[in-house]
């Protein structure tokens, strides 16, 4: 399973890379006051990476809670909410990050479990013991 957390981990990384840089290129062509058919195509390339994106952090969810049942990742009914409540922008910048976070810290985890113990660590022998 951690294997298929990684591989779903870079590809919720992938596309929450693509939708952070449509979020900004949206944001910038609003502020140097752009024409609104820039505008427009910006909005909607923007929101066409929130799917993606979306269910790429499902997947992660589901992995890591999987693998840690306790693990504090948001799945896809608060997203949904998220996405009603707000915007698509939120729920595209907002969650993902918080599942790519808490993977990265049950990665981190399953690969410090996973390794032995080498014998680079010899304890020295106290004074006067035998």
């Amino acid at each position: 399973m951690v294997t298929k957390l990684q591989k779903q981990r870079k590809r919720l990384l992938q596309s929450y890379v693509i939708h952070v840089a449509w979020f900004t290129a949206m944001i910038v062509t609003a502020v140097t006051q752009a024409s609104k058919t820039t505008i427009a195509a910006a909005i909607l390339l923007a929101l066409v990476t929130v799917p993606p994106v979306i269910a790429y952090a499902t997947a992660v969810h589901r992995t890591c809670r999987f693998i840690d049942p306790r693990a504090k990742t948001i799945g896809l009914a608060p997203m949904l909410i998220m996405t009603v409540l707000f915007t698509p922008f939120e729920s595209g910048l907002v969650v993902p990050a918080k599942n790519l976070w808490v993977s990265g810290k049950l990665l981190r985890q399953a690969l410090l479990a996973g390794q032995a113990p080498n014998s680079s660590f010899k304890p020295k022998p106290l004074r006067g013991s035998a």
